[in-house]
């Protein structure tokens, strides 16, 4: 329908679909958000999502100030059975795909915020982490290795699994490179280009700045973990290494900001934790005034993944003003970029926190370097490049002569 205002023709407003399997708190529901904030403005924005939506935790978590109004949302039709379980991710990831390629041309921009998706004509998609691919899942995250080796290993089980997800909606990675892709770090580009031969412009994730500016003497002489407790993380290896600087003889405690589930391997950090209760604490899913307190009043923040694309919660930790601790692997040493404070294993994790700790003012050296590096991941930077991708892609294409 065409509007009339002051005896001109309006063209109605193009329509985005935005879309992710389920939006809880982890690193790429970031960039989810701030996409429908960039866009809520100037287009008909749609969520598309397997879940529902928590819109004032998910605003007070990153930042955001969407309002019901500024979206709609629709809730993919799921099989009973798969609509209130978060197991079967990839499966329901499929379901995910089918529909969106059903509703596709109900839209005029499709943009895929939790990696690549065959729109059935082009579009955009936001590169979060790499689990679309099932043979780096045992490369990148090895825990996969000895866990559930009987679902993830290279068992019938496993390849039957596969085989009904393919049987639901086929995978085409050729379809990937008709859409402009947007990756979170230059380690995830130049992964997605050696394998795949996809290109993609670097768009660092957004980071909502809204930490007080705590001196350091002001700071607790402990360290943060940001982030969900699931395997890959290697929370475990966090307390661990800690243990070890604690055994030097540094008096260092440590706040465990991220939600805690029933699996076999939160009740085993839970236990972890209880045995080191005198300076492990667990805060669970950490938002607003208590998040920005703990963040702001540590001097450290550690991180053990060992192959985030990104890494949002050490970003985050960055801008909070801790000096963070990564393993060397994936775009968290694009984060960091610093050798004190990147590490190999963690004998080598704890040689240099040590080393960081038993001399403060190279401790207040790294925090301004930090500090420095850290106006890459703004938020105003992101969405600068998001709506330029949807100009771009709604621009008319010249016809061939």
């Amino acid at each position: 329908m065409i509007t009339m205002t002051e005896g001109k023709q309006t063209p109605p407003r193009a329509k985005v679909a935005v879309i992710h399997p389920g939006l809880g708190f982890g690193g790429s529901e970031a960039a989810v958000l701030w996409t429908i904030e960039a866009l809520k403005a100037e287009y008909d924005v749609t969520l598309i999502s397997m879940g529902d939506v928590d819109l004032e935790r998910l605003n007070a978590y990153y930042g955001t100030s969407l309002a019901t109004g500024d979206f709609s949302t629709r809730r993919v039709p799921l099989p009973w059975g798969f609509r209130n379980t978060s197991k079967f991710s990839g499966l329901k990831g499929r379901f995910l795909q089918r529909y969106v390629r059903r509703v596709a041309p109900e839209f005029d921009v499709l943009i895929s915020g939790y990696g690549p998706m065959d729109f059935g004509k082009p579009g955009v998609q936001i590169i979060a982490d790499f689990s679309f691919v099932e043979d780096w899942r045992l490369e990148l995250h090895p825990t996969f290795r000895t866990r559930k080796t009987w679902f993830y290993g290279d068992t019938l089980v496993r390849r039957t699994y596969l085989g009904i997800c393919e049987r639901i909606a086929p995978v085409h990675p050729e379809a990937w490179k008709q859409n402009i892709t947007l990756a979170n770090s230059s380690w995830s580009a130049a992964r997605l280009l050696k394998k795949y031969g996809i290109l993609s412009q670097v768009v660092y994730p957004p980071v909502s700045v809204d930490f007080p500016s705590t001196p350091s003497r002001d700071r607790d002489k402990g360290f943060v973990c940001l982030g969900r407790v699931s395997p890959e993380k290697c929370v475990h290896s966090v307390i661990a290494i800690l243990q070890k600087v604690r055994e030097r003889g540094h008096d260092v405690h440590l706040h465990i900001l991220g939600g805690l589930d029933d699996s076999d391997y939160a009740n085993q950090v839970r236990s972890l934790a209880e045995r080191c209760r005198e300076w492990v604490f667990l805060e669970g899913i950490t938002l607003g005034d208590r998040k920005r307190e703990l963040l702001a009043g540590h001097r450290f923040g550690i991180n053990a993944c060992p192959n985030e694309a990104f890494g949002i919660a050490v970003a985050e930790m960055v801008l909070a003003g801790c000096v963070v601790f990564v393993p060397n692997g994936g775009g968290q040493v694009e984060i960091i970029n610093h050798p004190a404070l990147i590490y190999e294993n963690d004998a080598d994790a704890v040689e240099k926190i040590a080393a960081v700790l038993t001399h403060e003012t190279e401790e207040e050296a790294l925090r301004t370097y930090l500090r420095a590096g850290s106006k890459t991941f703004s938020v105003e930077t992101f969405v600068g490049a998001v709506r330029r991708t949807i100009v771009e892609l709604l621009q008319p294409r010249a016809q061939p002569h």
